[in-house]
Formats: structure tokens, C-alpha cells, sequence
């Protein structure tokens, strides 16, 4: 009997439609971290994979090479949109991280003044803005209801769109406090909900990229939600967009953050004021307020 030598085989994915190598995974990497902040890390290959591959069927591309080629192309501005949406994550609901609310609302009473302007960070599909504009309305009712205004941004276009139109199904409508549905939503025909005009229209929606080099903003802020968002970012990057968050604050104003997020590196810019809440270093009081 003859014995044949092995064979060397090139290891195939049989669980992947296209090929994604190493190379393809660093270019993904370098791109999104270039235009957008954002660190991948390096265990991301398989979610990576899940998403840009979407788009390669879409285009009826051959692969992650020439998907990527296009990206990077002038041709492929419009492309580099989608690829950016692709790669964000818009896990969002009203009233996340509910223990916020009940300080934004003490915050506003106490504030006095005869408008207010909040500037929402990572605004996703719209239900973390919704949820500071009733917020405000029910910590500000009364005839002397200050102007509110609310700044809500995004990187990603696809979610502004639905947040503008602020149509939500019953299962994500139904995470919001006891009344408030059928005080701030209509109920539409298919058995969605659509916030009311009084509330939509005290939002404006506007894509926003945190890394980019001017924001165009040019008024302060009594709150700024910025939550979950930088965890995506290194540290060099969290600290250059908290110097520019501080200048955006007003001297009492509140800094409400994600609860994976903590800042104690950028102690002269925030302290801590409650849980995932910061303000002004050079306006804290000298014993932090835990809550």
C-alpha cells in the first residue's frame, strides 16, 4: 500500500460567504477610527464581518477588498455614510438609565431662567431626546414655563430619520412611566405611536460627529447626554471631547453620562456629582454628592 504525503489545504471558513482576512479587518479598523473616533476592538472581526456584509450583497461587490476600495474612494462618499451607519451601535429606550431623569428635572426647577437649552449627545432613534423633552415639560409645567429647546445628534443618518419622525411600536412605547403615552403620543392607525407635535417640536435633530474638527455650536448648555458613547472612544479621544463639552456647559450645568463611563482622569474639567452625573470642577462643591 502506498501512503501519499499530506496535503497542506488552505483553511476555509465554510461558515462565511466572503472572505474577510486580517488585512480587510485592520483596514475596517483604521477607517471607522480615522473618520469617526471610534477604537474597535480587536475581538469585533465576527460583528464587523455581520455588518459590512450586508452592504456587500446590496452592491452585488465580490468581496470585502473591493467594498473597502470603495469606501475609501471619492466615488464611494455616499457609501462611506452606510458603512459608518453599519458599524455604530443604537441600543436605546425611553427612560434608560432612569435614575437621571429625577436629577434633571431638580436641575431645571432650581435653575430659574427663562429658557432652556439641553444638548443630547448620541441621540440614537430618538428615545433618549423624547425622554428629556417630557422631562422637561412635567419638571417646567405651569404658565411661566420657561422656552425648552433640546439639540438631539447623531452620526448616524439613518437613525436621525427615525427619531424626526418619532413613530415607535407599542412594546418600546410601553417602557414609559404610568400616563405619559397618552399624554405626550398618538396612537396611529397600524397601533404605532408618534410623538406629539408639542414634543417633536421642541427637538431639533442634526448629524454630528463628536471627532470632527468644529461642531458648529455656538450656545451653552444647562445639560449635556453624552451616554454610552465614549466607551467607544480611547482615552486621548474622551479627553479632547470633554474639553470641549466644558466651555458648552453653563457654570451650573450637568454632565450626564453612561454607566459604563467614568472620568476620574479628566478631574480638572468634571467632578462627580452624583451616579454618572458630572459638573464643573471649578463650580463643585467640596464634598461630592453620591446618588
Amino acid at each position: 500500500m502506498i501512503t501519499l504525503p499530506p496535503v497542506a489545504l488552505p483553511k476555509i471558513d465554510f461558515n462565511r460567504e466572503f472572505n474577510f482576512s486580517d488585512t480587510d479587518f485592520e483596514r475596517v479598523r483604521k477607517l471607522i477610527y480615522q473618520n469617526a473616533g471610534i477604537a474597535l476592538n480587536p475581538t469585533k472581526k465576527d460583528m464587523v464581518y455581520g455588518r459590512l456584509v450586508r452592504r456587500i450583497r446590496e452592491l452585488k461587490l465580490s468581496g470585502f477588498t473591493p467594498y473597502l476600495n470603495l469606501v475609501e474612494s471619492s466615488a464611494g462618499r455616499g457609501e462611506f455614510e452606510q458603512f459608518v451607519n453599519a458599524l455604530t451601535t443604537n441600543l436605546t429606550f425611553f427612560f434608560r438609565e432612569e435614575h437621571h431623569f429625577p436629577l434633571l428635572a431638580s436641575h431645571l426647577k432650581q435653575s430659574g431662567r427663562n429658557e432652556v437649552n439641553i444638548w443630547c449627545a448620541a441621540s440614537s432613534t430618538g428615545e433618549e431626546a423624547y425622554s428629556i423633552a417630557i422631562t422637561a415639560l412635567e419638571a417646567l409645567s405651569g404658565t411661566t414655563r420657561p422656552a425648552i429647546s433640546i439639540l438631539a445628534t447623531d452620526l448616524d443618518t439613518s437613525v436621525l430619520e427615525t427619531a424626526r419622525r418619532g413613530i415607535y411600536a407599542a412594546d418600546k412605547i410601553a417602557r414609559l412611566p404610568a400616563g405619559m403615552a397618552a399624554k405626550y403620543f398618538d396612537k396611529l392607525a397600524d397601533g404605532q405611536y408618534q410623538a406629539k407635535p408639542q414634543l417633536r417640536n421642541m427637538i431639533s435633530f442634526q448629524r454630528l460627529n463628536l471627532i470632527d474638527t468644529s461642531w458648529g455650536i455656538h450656545k451653552t448648555f444647562d445639560a449635556i447626554f453624552c451616554r454610552n458613547v465614549m466607551i467607544y472612544f480611547d482615552r486621548d479621544t474622551q479627553g479632547r471631547i470633554l474639553k470641549r463639552f466644558a466651555p458648552l456647559l453653563k457654570a451650573d450645568g450637568l454632565l450626564f453620562v453612561g454607566h459604563s463611563e467614568n472620568f476620574y482622569f479628566a478631574a480638572d474639567l468634571f467632578h462627580l456629582r452624583g451616579k454618572t452625573v458630572y459638573e464643573h470642577a471649578a463650580h463643585a462643591p467640596s464634598k461630592t454628592i453620591r446618588g
